[in-house]
Parts: C-alpha cells; structure tokens; sequence
C-alpha cells in the first residue's frame, strides 16, 4: 500500500537543493546500512533534485559511487503525494556511462504532464547486498501566461484605452505558457460577482473567448484567467455603456452620444507559489 510506503519514505534521508538548480545536483551523500554500518553507495549527482520545479518529467537519472564491492542494481520510484498513488514501483534503471564503482543510471516512462507534489525514491544495491533509499521531492508546475483581448484588441498597456460602438463587448485569453488548459478556467467579474465565464474554443491555440451585453451606465469589471495556482487579473475600470444619461458635454461624453465605448484597462498579476 502507498500509504504503509509513505510512511517508510517520510523516514528516509532527503536530499535538498535550492529551487535555482534547474538541471541537477551534486553531493556526496553516503547512506550506512542498518545492520551491519557498511557506507554502501555514494550518491553524487541526481536529477530531478528536491525542491526542482519541473514543467513534467519523462526521465531520471542518478549517478551513484560505491568503492567498495560496486553498485550492481539501482531501482526507481514515483509517486504522486497530492493523490497518495504510485506511478512507477521499483523499475530498474540502466547504467548508462561508467561502470560499478562510479556510473550513471537512467530510466525513462511516459510523460508526467499532471501538475502538483511528487516524490521519488531510488533505491541502490551493491554486490555486497547492502542497499541505500534516496528520497527526491519536486513540484510539476508551469506559471500560466497569456494575453488578454478586448474586442479583439490586445491589451498592452495600463493607460489603454480599446473603443466599441456597441454595449456587447467580447473578451478573450491565450494561453501562451501554463499547465495543461483543462486546469485553466476563465472569467469575467464586476463588484465581485461573476458576470461570464469564458468558453474554452480554440485547442490549438490554447483560446478561451465569450461576450456580454452590458446595461448602460459605468461598471467596474475584473478579467480573470485562473490555473488552481496563479491568477492573471485585468481590472477594467470606468466602462460607460452608450446610453448614458449626461449633462454637461466633456470629450468623453461626446463620445458617448457618438456611440462608442471606451474601455480603460488595468493589469494586476497575482501568483501564489509552491
């Protein structure tokens, strides 16, 4: 059971390494055996490293040192901690450069795209019979980004001002990086209250679009796009729909007696992380 395993990882040594090592990390990290205090395999570098943040992961390596008798077998596991469930159980890895007493060893599976907290551990065993454990801990996740339109005007600037001659305003957002799009929702606020969620219509594209008809008058609207981690928000502050009762005639409100609608926007990012 996971959780029987779980249990024995939680007691296991943990190998830390900063956030910024992206690629690997290097330590000579021994692991004495409990029966008889034989120092078996060295680990000397690995990857991916605990606390490495990883847009998935398809492969794994470690390079393990043993002076002694030699590593003969090293074995891998990976489990998802937020579901509590394996995903690979004691594979063998394959020793791809060097040899027993100093070599890399490597394995490869199906690509792990889901995002959240993982764990591996290898397991190491030299020709004497001692084994070690090594527990590795990281995070699948890609900050999401994008871009969001306004009647199909890309929002760049938050002095921009986007011109509609109708009440029916369209909204959209593209992803350009983030997780998978199904953890992506999309969606249109005004005083708190959501107002209209955008429809996910482009696969390709990674597009979530929708539209609404606004009362006339100002509203204070917020555009969301959220991935369960960060949220990009537009704040759309002063939107006066045409229709409007005015009485003293400034610039803007002779613009809104033309028929246009003038679209202030604002951006606001918040990211909350692992």
């Amino acid at each position: 059971m996971f959780s029987e395993a779980y249990g024995e990882i939680e007691r296991l040594y943990d190998i830390n390494c900063s956030r910024s090592s992206v690629n690997s990390h290097r330590r000579r990290i021994p692991t004495r055996h409990a029966s008889c205090g034989h120092y078996c395999s060295y680990i000397v570098e690995l990857w991916p490293c605990s606390g490495a943040v990883v847009p998935s992961i398809d492969s794994a390596w470690v390079t393990a040192e043993d002076s002694g008798s030699g590593v003969q077998a090293v074995y891998f596991s990976l489990a998802n901690l937020d579901t509590k469930t394996y995903i690979i159980q004691q594979q063998p890895a394959t020793l791809t450069t060097g040899d027993k007493y100093r070599g890399t060893w490597q394995i490869y599976f199906s690509k792990v795209t889901t995002p959240g907290k993982y764990i591996i551990y290898w397991q190491a065993g030299d020709y004497a019979g001692n084994w070690a454990t090594y527990q590795v801990t990281f995070t699948i996740y890609t900050q999401l980004q994008g871009k969001w339109y306004i009647n199909d005007q890309e929002i760049t600037s938050t002095t921009q001002t986007v011109y509609s001659k109708t009440a029916t305003v369209t909204f959209k957002f593209q992803k350009t990086a983030g997780i998978d799009d199904s953890y992506i929702s999309c969606w249109v606020e005004e005083g708190g209250t959501k107002i209209l969620t955008l429809s996910y219509t482009d696969s390709t594209n990674h597009i979530w679009t929708g539209s609404y008809t606004f009362t006339a008058g100002t509203h204070n609207l917020a555009i969301k796009a959220y991935d369960g981690t960060t949220t990009i928000t537009y704040s759309i502050v002063g939107l006066t729909i045409p229709g409007a009762v005015v009485w003293v005639m400034t610039t803007q409100q002779a613009l809104i007696l033309a028929g246009v609608l003038a679209l202030v926007a604002g951006v606001v990012m918040r990211v909350k992380k692992y």
